[in-house]
């Protein structure tokens, strides 16, 4: 039985139970310890497993040497030829006389100190065939051929020394580390893993440290001030460049007197910054003059350019102060000092006339049969229109379908001449029921008839 594979259990296998095969196999016999003559070494180093097996030294004759050269008994009674012989598969084992004898083995720990067996376990561990076969030995946990044999002198016997001092036993090979992670670095791993924690650890983090930073440094109202300060001196020192520099105005009208105007209400004073200049404010107050509808503005080589586009005027409002000119929306142009200045334009009078100038322009357009007669529209209780017409006479319209009434009055002039007659209103408010008003004269005749006619007389 291997020491590999006994069982420390059993009791030791005695000299006559140890099977010999005198054709090829040499069985261990029961291990011999040899004991350390001084105290054991310090081994700082992991003993490999395969040198912590107990084993039997090997005979002073192994290997064996041919027959031829003589065979001799060994300390256990076997010929070394005999038992290193392959034997045919199938072939019992046969015993010699010699190893038929029973044997009976030393005790443990005195079996080493038979000298024949300490000189044989020298001899055999100084050779080198002895090495390599140490190294076989311990072929399952290491390299043989990092097992060198101490040198020694050839025939010396050192009955003293150890397994330390016959072989060097290298160290153990460093087992592998496990490459499963911790689970402090498996959780980081999910953590990092997280999108969001990934946006943060590579955008927000840097932006929250930056903010902190520059807090931090801005804390302080000294800094704060410096800061401030450096900052308006060179805004000042860029503003004041030569080609930043504004020199003059040009203003771009279709009359001259808005031109003027503008400059006027504008009212800058040059040479100026183009970084100081409030383009949208100066605009605003261009087009806060009535004549102007739209303004735009814009610095080209050192001059402010100013382009007006003016309000046309479309009718001419009399009010209680005079007469002013009106775009097409009812807002105000100008002063106008008299009506024969614009005799082309027409004329609309009365309180809240420029908020209903709309309906004012159907009504004017209606009225082309009677143009040449046409003196004006009048604006009464700021809800319906008057038509005004040569000789004082008026055509009253209703609040509600004023341009149909209008026209209805216009075809009753064209069918019966009406308006040709001494007749000074026609009204048209009530839509059933229209009314003719005439002048004194024209009553005093329409009486005279009337008496004649009926032949009555007035008392």
């Amino acid at each position: 039985m291997s020491t590999v594979i006994r069982d420390k259990t059993m009791p030791p296998l005695t000299r006559n139970a140890r099977p010999v095969d005198p054709h090829g196999r040499w069985e261990w016999p029961d291990p011999i310890e040899i004991a350390q003559p001084g105290p054991e070494p310090t081994v700082t180093a992991t003993v490999p497993l395969a040198a912590r097996w107990e084993c039997e030294p090997l005979p002073a004759s192994w290997p064996p040497a041919p027959r031829d050269e003589g065979d001799t008994l060994d300390d256990f009674g076997v010929l070394p030829s005999v038992q290193f012989t392959p034997r045919p598969r199938g072939h019992a084992p046969a015993r010699s006389d010699q190893t038929a004898q029973p044997a009976h083995p030393l005790p443990r720990g005195q079996a080493a100190d038979r000298p024949g067996i300490r000189q044989s376990l020298t001899n055999f561990a100084s050779s080198t065939q002895g090495a390599a076969a140490i190294g076989h030995l311990y072929a399952g946990q290491t390299h043989a051929g990092s097992i060198a044999a101490a040198p020694r002198q050839a025939g010396a016997a050192q009955p003293d020394e150890g397994w330390p001092a016959m072989a060097t036993i290298p160290l153990e090979t460093a087992r592998p580390a496990d490459p499963s992670p911790s689970r402090l670095s498996y959780r980081l791993n999910r953590l990092w893993l997280t999108p969001t924690v990934r946006h943060f650890v590579r955008v927000g983090l840097p932006i929250l440290l930056m903010v902190l930073l520059v807090g931090g440094w801005l804390a302080d109202e000294s800094r704060r001030a410096s800061l401030v300060d450096g900052f308006v001196s060179v805004r000042t020192a860029i503003e004041n460049r030569p080609q930043f520099q504004v020199t003059g105005i040009t203003v771009h009208s279709r009359s001259p007197e808005v031109a003027q105007g503008v400059a006027q209400l504008l009212a800058i004073e040059f040479p100026i910054s183009s970084f100081q200049l409030d383009l949208p404010a100066l605009r605003a107050t261009a087009e806060a003059l009535d004549a102007v509808e739209t303004a735009s503005l814009q610095v080209r080589s050192g001059v402010l350019e100013v382009v007006i586009d003016e309000r046309l005027p479309a009718m001419i409002w009399r009010n209680g102060t005079g007469l002013d000119l009106l775009d097409a929306q009812g807002n105000r142009v100008a002063r106008l000092a008299s009506r024969a200045a614009r005799p082309d334009l027409p004329l609309i009078a009365g309180i809240g006339a420029p908020e209903a100038i709309a309906e004012a322009h159907l009504l004017w357009a209606a009225a082309a049969p009677i143009r040449s007669r046409l003196r004006g529209l009048e604006r009464v209780g700021e809800r319906r229109w008057n038509v005004v017409l040569d000789r004082d006479q008026r055509i009253l319209l209703p609040a509600d379908g004023a341009l149909g009434a209008l026209e209805r009055a216009i075809a009753l002039n064209g069918a019966q001449d009406l308006l040709a007659r001494d007749v000074q209103v026609l009204d048209l408010r009530n839509p059933t029921r229209p009314t003719l008003r005439l002048s004194p004269e024209a009553m005093d005749e329409l009486n005279r008839i009337r008496r004649e006619s009926s032949g009555a007389q007035n008392r």
